[in-house]
């Protein structure tokens, strides 16, 4: 009788086991399905909030957008064939990503934000005015550039606490350039996020004032030519009449800058390094071009403004001196590594 007792008691196990895969497996299609329910919702308030935000700023004429994605758990945003028609701005982005967005409750700060911008294409037109003509560069259309191509992001952080804000800004631009921004600034006390985006130029202005009193910590640019150049001395070679390629139009400039050189050598060792980075530069096809700032101490850019100031216009305080001093105080920047400037080939 035990035997048998112990025989018929033998498939309980399995009886459990394929009741415990059966509830699984449910267990698992209610997580999916409530997964998809709840990124619905996510998405659908999502396109509420911006719909609401470009109605009520009077946007909703000149940004549309064809689709939008959102993630729960990556607390990001995707705008998908975005078109922008600001009349003289006019161009379409293939995808708009926010991620990374916190907002402080309490204070109502922004903490943080990630802004990704894939696919950008905006047209220049050749016959308006723009930015880009008033410079003494040649116009972008006129060395083979119709438009703005390529991917910009941006990574901003700030704690409201102690006043510190670090940001990243970086574009690729394919066959032109790419580069990258980086700046960290201390004592900077913004408004809330409600009130940073204020039409009030009252408001606006106060942040500004308020900016004019924050602490510079650090400050660097990076840009990569990728064709730029080229295109460029072929533009100007020509303009001037020489029809050279690329190559040898730099040759060209590279022997009129070192006889130029020759007649007024450089007097410090940091025009000695201008110097060589201007010839490296120039006689190269490619490169990448990084400058970098960061003061022993914290240095308002109110004080930053006016230094800057004497320096463009060579010293007004005493005009016969006023080039040496510049060159001076660069030359001690650069002798201490306060102020970096380098050109890698």
């Amino acid at each position: 009788m035990k035997q048998e007792n112990s025989h018929t008691a033998a498939p309980a196990p399995k009886k459990t086991t394929k009741i415990a895969l059966i509830a699984g497996g449910v267990g698992a299609v209610v997580l999916i399905a409530g997964y998809f329910v709840v990124q619905s919702q996510v998405t659908d308030s999502a396109r509420t909030d911006i719909d609401n935000f470009l109605r009520n700023n009077n946007m909703d004429r000149y940004v549309q957008y064809r689709d939008i994605d959102a993630s729960l758990f990556g607390q990001s945003v995707t705008l998908h064939n975005v078109r922008l028609d600001f009349g003289e701005t006019q161009g379409t982005i293939e995808a708009i990503n926010v991620s990374n967005y916190d907002v402080d409750e309490r204070s109502g700060h922004l903490n943080s934000i990630d802004i990704l911008l894939e696919g950008t294409d905006f047209p220049i037109n050749p016959g308006r005015a723009s930015f880009f003509q008033r410079r003494s560069a040649p116009p972008p259309y006129l060395i083979g550039v119709d438009a703005v191509r390529g991917d910009f992001g941006m990574e901003y952080e700030y704690d409201n606490v102690s006043g510190t804000l670090d940001a990243d800004v970086n574009f690729s631009l394919p066959d032109l350039m790419e580069g990258e921004f980086n700046i960290g600034i201390g004592n900077l006390h913004l408004p809330p996020i409600d009130r940073l985006a204020s039409r009030k130029f009252a408001k606006m202005s106060s942040v500004l004032r308020d900016a004019s009193t924050a602490d510079l910590k650090a400050i660097s640019l990076s840009l990569t030519d990728l064709g730029l150049e080229n295109k460029v001395a072929e533009y100007f070679s020509v303009k001037e009449g020489m029809a050279l390629d690329a190559e040898a139009y730099r040759d060209h400039i590279v022997e009129v800058l070192e006889k130029n050189i020759e007649k007024t050598p450089p007097g410090t060792p940091f025009e000695e390094h201008l110097a060589d980075i201007a010839k490296s530069a120039t006689g190269s096809s490619g490169g990448t071009l990084s400058v970098s700032y960061e003061p022993e101490y914290p240095t308002t850019f109110e004080d930053m403004g006016a230094a800057a100031f004497g320096l463009m216009f060579g010293g007004l305080g005493a005009l016969g001196n006023g080039f040496y001093q510049n060159s001076e105080i660069l030359n001690d920047l650069y002798d201490r590594d306060v102020l970096k400037i380098e050109f890698d080939s």
